[in-house]
């Protein structure tokens, strides 16, 4: 109930006449990478309503990771990706999609199979089952699939497959009503090379999405505004922060939104459907710190946010579990200070460090000190001139652990637990690009 009258509240007036239709029956994925991503993603994504006017990316890694509506200036571009999906998890999740019968459906699939080892026989008919499905669903939906970008630096037996796989789909598709844009060509002489990804092409950086994209255009109907703006950060905080911090970088400028700062509980969400307005960007990156938030604030200049939602802080206490709760408080007054200095006329909105629940593995010790920084977030407002929200009492069980109910893995959200922090977020005038 909570979740319905969330959305019709919300949402109503943008969504208009997009419905969710009932969940068409498909077999379940016999194996996964990462069953808890999978599950998160999914669960949001069964939650969120597709138009008939919507252009829809469904798929894996590429997918996933592109903000789409951004790159295409245009919230009628819905991302449907999640990284690690092979063709049975995206055969698991393509029926309900296309029983909302989108105007077009971009599908990037394949390269994880072959990494599993599947044979690029049976890459080839899942992939023919896909579009099966959606030709059988809607008709009218205009389907397209990416090829697979392999590299030099993948064994010579899955460059082969992905060879294989990508000529008999391309025969495939002229047989059947779907296409084929050859993204391979296009991208992989800038992976082999490094232009566009650092690691042999699992992720592609803010150039190797502009290449993507170029690929795109005509088909999306649209041209791509994202341009490469690359930049080294002397923090190194891991190879997706250096992959997503370029991908955020080649951005298009805009002037009085309101960002999403922090990490994977932000970087996760799709915040321009849970709060469906289109002044709000996601600004997060899985796996950053503190510090790693503070050396980015840069990006955030040709933005100029009128509002700041920032959240962080959970892996400086993951990766380092000895440090004392004072010394990851010190890290938050550097950042703070930071964005006083650069963004003197942005409101801002410092959230508390969600809890752990006890399933997972670095539960240990976490809440106490997330308890201690919080107690010190709240009294810092005045100093640092910011609203303090408590996210994590409501989040939180009556042991003060996340809740069970709103979290897959112990650390990341549900669906039900976004729509519980979207129902704070949206409270007053939070969530007006006007204050």
């Amino acid at each position: 109930m909570k979740k319905i009258l969330f959305i019709a509240t919300l949402a109503a007036a943008v969504l208009g006449a997009c419905t969710k239709q009932a969940a068409i029956s498909a077999p379940e994925p016999q194996w996964y990478t990462n069953q808890a991503y999978f599950e998160e993603k999914n669960g949001m994504y069964e939650e969120m309503p597709i138009c008939p006017t919507n252009i829809v990316m469904v798929g894996d890694d590429y997918i996933d990771r592109g903000p789409w509506n951004e790159f295409y200036g245009d919230t009628a571009v819905k991302n449907r990706g999640i990284t690690y999906d092979a063709t049975e998890h995206v055969r698991y999740r393509i029926g309900r999609i296309a029983a909302q019968k989108p105007a077009k459906i971009f599908v990037s699939v394949g390269y994880n199979d072959v990494l599993h080892g599947t044979a690029p026989e049976s890459i080839v008919a899942a992939i023919d089952d896909i579009f099966t499905v959606i030709g059988k669903l809607s008709p009218a939906t205009d389907c397209y699939w990416l090829n697979i970008v392999g590299s030099s630096s993948l064994p010579a037996e899955q460059v082969a497959a992905i060879d294989q796989v990508n000529a008999e789909v391309a025969n495939l598709s002229s047989r059947r009503s779907f296409n084929v844009i050859d993204i391979c060509s296009a991208l992989r002489p800038g992976v082999d090379e490094g232009r566009f990804s650092w690691d042999g092409g699992k992720l592609l950086n803010g150039t190797g999405y502009e290449a993507l994209c170029s690929t795109l255009d005509e088909k999306v109907g649209k041209p791509h505004l994202n341009r490469a703006d690359e930049k080294e950060y002397p923090l190194e905080v891991s190879d997706y922060y250096r992959h997503r911090a370029s991908l955020l970088r080649s951005l298009p400028s805009t002037e009085g939104k309101i960002v999403m700062l922090g990490n994977s509980l932000n970087n996760n969400a799709p915040w321009a459907e849970l709060i469906p307005l289109d002044y709000v960007l996601n600004r997060g990156i899985s796996g950053d710190v503190i510090d790693g938030v503070c050396q980015r604030l840069d990006e955030l200049e040709n933005d100029n946010p009128v509002k700041i939602f920032l959240m962080t802080g959970t892996n400086d206490l993951i990766n380092e579990p000895d440090i004392a709760a004072v010394k990851v408080w010190e890290r938050y007054e550097h950042l703070l200070r930071e964005i006083r200095r650069m963004y003197p006329g942005t409101i801002l909105y410092v959230q508390s460090i969600l809890p752990l629940n006890p399933k997972t593995k670095f539960y240990e010790g976490f809440n106490e000190k997330a308890a201690e920084i919080n107690k010190l977030l709240s009294a810092g407002m005045d100093r640092y001139d910011y609203f303090y929200l408590d996210i994590a009492e409501k989040l939180s069980d009556a042991n003060g652990d996340l809740d069970a109910r709103y979290t897959t893995d112990g650390i990341h959200l549900s669906a039900t637990g976004y729509f519980v922090w979207c129902t704070e977020l949206v409270k007053g005038n939070r969530m007006m690009n006007i204050f």
